[in-house]
This record gives structure tokens, C-alpha cells and sequence, in this order.
């Protein structure tokens, strides 16, 4: 091939796999690279023969310090097995490894970096394209921008809370992969071999948010492609077919008859199914309803009216959303406006699928950043968490609290009443404020700089993060405390019960139960999530013999009750919940108090329990249990996992 700008740029954008505008004396094509990616190239630094040495794209994830063009294509050595190239797409355009011209017929154009000569390039984005990674394809379906109405006014009363109101959604270009993500693909991108139960062409399930934004990661840094997972309102518009499936107003991704294009409940002999086995929608998509659960990357909140262009929920109350059904849930929750929650951690059922754009939806995170937020890191005292500090112009904010703490020691927490008074922290669990009546207690988790949950000794959660105190709602200022106490001062006042000392955190007491949260006699814990829009009841039952378990519960006939943990339980300072099977832990941040009126029939007055789960299976989640009657109506036969938790348990721990 004959190329027509300077070869040390000619020979980087050729391992790259992308297109420039050089002139070659192929036919064209175009292709997809994630500017990042772009970056780390020009950084990693290139000789006078053209090969890139190491490029720190491609120095991670397992792979070698060195990836040399070999005709154009993507080559990425490890022992010799490990290669990736970008293979010619579902429309029948050639390879990328043919370093052909931009196509002039594309829709969408975006700016790269400039060369070291100054000359600036045209990016345009293909119609399809495909990449294969280590002997796995990946499919990806082009979808021209378009309008739809998202949502259903008319689907069951509580769907509604998630689904309505109805309204005009715009979206822009994009891609998307043809069939959920299978466990050949995953095992060809993060490593290891399926179970023997598994099959190379079923979905991948058991996925947390967490890893599939790791696999997009990865994906993109083998390939130069900007993967990501989809938006809700992205995956929704695809769903129904694109520009031209809207039409058609399916209830179910290309049909009225969920059998004709989804695995489900009543079709799918309780199991996954190969992709792609069913009829596709009008672009050409497999499984959208039906076969696995499939992430997106908003946070699952009730929608708004008016119109909205390329939206993106970037904030929540402790749930991202879920879309499509599975085979194992009934045709309800398969259909194109349904969706579920999930906790980030929680991985049972759920599976993805891959999106890409030549540029982020506003405010959406890299799959990279993602997949790994940074713990927010600060020198300071274990019993004043600096990490919890606000600058003056900042507030923790949620769509309902606010909350200031300031490093002069005084904090502030929006309420019925506000709270305010000196704060301390003991052991970057319990987060407390001394008022003039008393201390109020709050359980929290960081999840990042900007992010983290906290609850209340009254049981109310907040899903916190750190914005400009112009944005929160409800306003609060920080106190002047008269004859303020040192932090000493403060420490030593602590009732001995609610202290966590090194000594505890080193050599936990497995006795030591808060009698707090015991179960009375004939009673329990029990969470209905019907009052938060969630499908499952919860059971926590903490008996007085030291016995504990944790029950989740279906609310349809099939009466599933999956054990999230069990064996014996014991507390380290009023704050720390530990449950101990089998030499190993379920951990739990846990307050408790008392209720005093009813919000609902969800939420009566009385004694509460409420917990932020401290452990693999959704970290950082909370819900918050009524002391109920322990009757046959909270009772339920066992299901299919038997006396076993589904979750495995994990080692003792304290700390983000």
C-alpha cells in the first residue's frame, strides 16, 4: 500500500487499527477509536521504523510490553496465542486492517489529536463493524440516531413507578453488539474456560456492573474501540427496533409474542440458552427480551416529564438499572419499557451487552473509570474520617439531604429536624454528630471521592454525592457550637458498647450480640421492597441463640427463597454485624431505633433494623427492616438451593 502522510503517523495509526485521512489504493472503510486510546499511543513513544514499544494500552491486562503492526491489522503478542484484530463487519465493509480511506457516506464526524506537523484529521464513523479477539467475534450493529417515547402509562401499578411518565427521548448515533455478551467472548477477554455446564455460545451471567464495565475496559484496549455499556435510554431505543421498529409498538424486542424472540420462564426448561436462537428485531438484535438480564449504565430513578436528548441518569439511591428479563422470570419482565433494579454488586442473573460511540454520552464515566472507581484517600484521624470533609463551596447531596461537614469539627445533615452539632467518626464506620439533646448515629460506606451511602439510627438511607452546595435542594449551613469539646473530649464520652478499638477490630468477641437488634419472641426483621419498586421480600432473622439468616423471597407462585446468609452472628460496637458459616463472613454496617410514625404500610411505626451490606453481594446497598410477626405470611417453603447460601460468604473485614 502506497500511504500519503508521514510514516512514523502512518505506521502508529496502522497498529492502532483506525483510519485517518491517508489515501491508500484500497476500497474504503472506517472505524472507531476511543480518543484515550489515542493518547496512550502518542505517550508511549515510537521509533524510526514505526514499531510501538511499550505502549501502555497494551502493557495491561496480561499482555506483552510490545505490539508491532503486521500489515495493518491490531497484534497484540503474549506467547504467541494472544492476538486481536478487527474483522470486517456485518454489511459486508473490509477489514480495518486494510487502512483504507474515510468513507464518505458516514453520518457522524469527530476531531482527533492533531500530528506533530500540525495537520488535523477527520474521523467518520462506520455503519458496522466487527472485532475479533482471540478467536471471539464481536457483531456490532449500527444504529442511526432517532426519537421515541420511552416509558408505559398503561403497564401494571408498580411498574409504573419506574416506567411512567411516557416521554419524547432523542438519542444520537451508536453502536451495538447483536447479541448479549457469551461466555466464549468473556473467556476470550478476562481469561479462564466455561464450567462444564456451560455453553461457549450462552450468555455470560453471574456479572456484576463493576465487571461488565471491565470487560468493555479491556475490549476497547485490545481493539481501539470505544466500548461501553449502553444508556437506558440507548438500550430501549434498540430494543424496539430503532428508527424503524418504533412503528411497529412491540411489546416484546420484534414481536407481540415473547416465544417468537425470548427464553423465558415458560419456555426455557429453567436455563439459558444459546444467543441468537431466536428471531432478531429490526436491527438485526438477538435476545433483547428474554435469555439473561442485561446491565445498563444508569442509576435507576423514577422518570420525569418532558422532553430529554441523549439522557443519562448519573446519580440514584442505590440501584442501577437492569433491562430485558431473563429465562428464568415470567414474559412481564421481558417486555421493551421494563425495568428492574440492581445493586452494582450483585451479579445473580445478570448478563450485557456491549455499546460503542465516537464520543461518551454527557457525564458518563469511561468503561475504565467505571469499572474501578478510586477510593477517596486522605491522611487523618480514625476518629475523624477526613474523607467525609466538604470544602466550603461543597455539600454531600442526594435528591432529598444534604449534608456538610466541615474540618473545624462541625457538621450538618438536612432533616425532619436538621441535625447539627460537633461530629467524630470511630473507625470510618459510625459517623456521629453530638447535638444539644443527644448524639445522632449514622452508618455509612464510601464508595469513591464522590460518592457514598449513609443511614440513619431512625432508618433513613441516603445515597450521597459530592456536588456544589448550589445544587442540593435542601439547604443547611454549618453550626457555631458554644465551649465546643476537643475531639478527646468527645471520644471519651462514648458509651462503652458503641467504642470499635483496635483491639476488636484484631480479635472480634463472637459473643457480644446488641440485644437491640434481637429478635423479640414470635417476631422478626422483614423488608417488603414492594415499597421501593423491588421484586423480593427480605427476612433477617437474628435469634437470641446466636443463630442468624438472611432470606430473600420471590413474589410470584413459584415461593423461591434463596439464603443470602446463615450461621452465627455477633456485633463489634453497636455498629459492625458479622455472621460467621463455615470459618467464613457476611459483614453488615447496621443501625438500629425506633420508628416513630407510619409512612406506609411498607414502612409502620415500631422498632427498625436497617443494614448496608459490607461484603461482595452488593456492597454498599441498605434496606431497612419492620419488626414483624414471624408467621406463615413471612414464612416460605424452601426453594431450590436448599440450606445453602447462594452467595458466598466472605473473610472479616473493616475498611472501604
Amino acid at each position: 500500500m502506497s500511504y500519503h502522510c508521514s510514516g512514523v503517523l502512518a505506521m502508529l495509526i496502522s497498529t492502532a487499527g483506525m483510519l485517518w485521512s491517508c489515501s491508500d489504493n484500497s476500497s474504503s472503510n472506517t472505524d472507531i477509536l476511543s480518543p484515550d486510546i489515542v493518547a496512550d499511543s502518542l505517550e508511549s513513544g515510537v521509533s524510526s521504523n514505526g514499531d510501538i514499544h511499550d505502549s501502555p494500552s497494551n502493557g495491561q491486562n496480561g499482555l506483552s510490553d510490545s505490539s508491532k503492526d503486521n500489515g495493518g491489522g491490531v497484534s497484540v503478542e503474549t506467547d504467541g496465542s494472544d492476538t486481536a484484530s478487527a474483522q470486517s463487519g456485518a454489511n459486508g465493509t473490509s477489514s480495518p486492517s486494510d487502512n483504507n480511506e474515510n468513507s464518505s457516506g458516514s453520518s457522524t464526524t469527530d476531531k482527533v489529536p492533531q500530528s506533530s506537523s500540525g495537520t488535523s484529521f477527520e474521523y467518520i464513523a462506520p455503519s458496522a463493524f466487527a472485532d475479533t479477539v482471540n478467536g471471539a467475534i464481536f457483531n456490532m450493529a449500527y444504529v442511526p440516531g432517532g426519537s421515541y417515547t420511552r416509558g408505559c402509562d398503561n403497564c401494571e401499578e408498580q411498574d409504573k413507578i419506574y416506567e411512567s411518565p411516557s416521554h419524547k427521548v432523542t438519542v444520537s448515533d451508536y453502536h451495538i453488539a447483536t447479541t448479549e455478551v457469551t461466555n466464549a467472548q468473556w473467556n476470550a477477554i478476562m481469561g479462564g474456560t466455561k464450567n462444564m455446564w456451560e455453553s461457549d455460545k450462552a450468555p455470560k451471567i453471574g456479572v456484576s456492573w463493576f465487571d461488565a464495565n471491565d470487560f468493555a475496559c479491556k475490549l476497547g484496549k485490545l481493539t481501539g474501540h470505544n466500548y461501553r455499556l449502553l444508556t437506558d435510554a440507548e438500550w430501549e431505543f434498540a430494543a424496539r427496533g430503532g428508527k424503524d421498529g418504533i412503528a411497529d409498538n412491540f411489546k416484546f424486542s420484534g414481536s407481540n409474542t415473547l416465544d417468537d424472540v425470548g427464553w423465558y420462564s415458560e419456555n426455557s426448561s429453567a436455563k439459558s440458552h444459546d444467543v441468537a436462537t431466536k428471531n432478531p428485531n429490526k436491527l438485526g438484535l438477538y435476545d433483547m427480551s428474554g435469555n439473561a438480564w442485561e446491565w445498563v449504565y444508569d442509576w435507576l430513578v423514577a422518570y420525569t416529564d418532558g422532553e430529554k436528548a441523549n439522557p443519562v441518569q448519573l446519580t440514584g439511591s442505590g440501584n442501577k438499572t437492569r433491562r430485558g428479563g431473563s429465562y428464568d422470570e415470567p414474559a412481564a419482565f421481558a417486555r421493551v419499557s421494563r425495568r428492574a433494579i440492581r445493586s452494582r454488586d450483585g451479579a445473580a442473573g445478570m448478563g450485557f451487552r456491549i455499546g460503542a460511540s465516537t464520543e461518551l454520552p454527557p457525564g458518563m464515566l469511561s468503561a475504565c473509570e467505571a469499572a474501578n472507581p478510586s477510593d477517596a484517600a486522605c491522611s487523618g484521624d480514625k476518629n475523624q474520617d477526613c474523607r467525609l470533609i466538604t470544602a466550603d463551596n461543597e455539600a454531600w447531596v442526594s435528591d432529598d439531604y444534604t449534608v456538610v461537614i466541615g474540618a473545624s469539627g462541625t457538621a450538618a445533615v438536612s432533616g425532619y429536624p436538621n441535625v447539627s452539632g460537633q461530629w467524630y467518626t470511630l473507625n470510618n464506620r459510625s459517623f456521629n454528630v453530638v447535638t444539644k439533646t443527644g448524639t445522632k448515629t449514622y452508618a455509612y460506606y464510601i464508595f469513591s471521592q464522590d460518592e457514598m451511602t449513609m443511614i440513619s439510627d431512625d432508618g433513613i438511607p441516603y445515597r450521597l454525592y459530592r456536588r456544589s452546595a448550589s445544587e442540593a435542594k435542601n439547604k443547611v449551613s454549618l453550626p457555631t457550637v458554644s465551649n465546643p469539646k476537643t475531639l478527646a473530649e468527645l471520644i471519651a464520652a462514648v458509651e462503652p458498647e458503641r467504642l470499635v478499638t483496635d483491639e476488636q477490630l484484631a480479635h472480634p468477641d463472637t459473643s457480644v450480640r446488641d440485644p437491640r437488634i434481637i429478635a423479640a419472641d414470635g417476631y422478626t426483621w422483614f423488608f417488603d421492597g414492594r415499597c421501593c419498586g423491588g421484586n423480593h421480600k427480605y427476612r433477617f432473622h437474628l435469634d437470641k441463640s446466636g443463630d442468624a439468616e438472611f432470606v430473600v423471597m420471590d413474589y410470584d407462585d413459584s415461593h423461591k427463597e434463596n439464603i443470602l446468609a446463615k450461621g452465627r452472628w455477633f456485633t463489634v460496637g453497636n455498629i459492625g454485624l458479622h455472621i460467621v458459616f463455615n470459618g467464613k463472613y457476611f459483614n453488615y454496617l447496621y443501625t438500629s431505633g425506633e420508628r416513630t410514625m407510619s409512612y406506609s404500610e411498607y414502612m409502620p411505626a415500631g422498632p427498625i433494623f436497617c443494614h448496608i451490606s459490607f461484603q461482595s453481594y452488593e456492597r454498599g446497598d441498605f434496606r431497612i427492616f419492620n419488626q414483624t410477626p414471624f408467621d406463615d405470611n413471612i414464612k416460605r417453603p424452601r426453594g431450590f438451593n436448599g440450606e445453602n447460601p447462594v452467595y458466598e460468604a466472605g473473610d472479616y473485614q473493616w475498611g472501604s
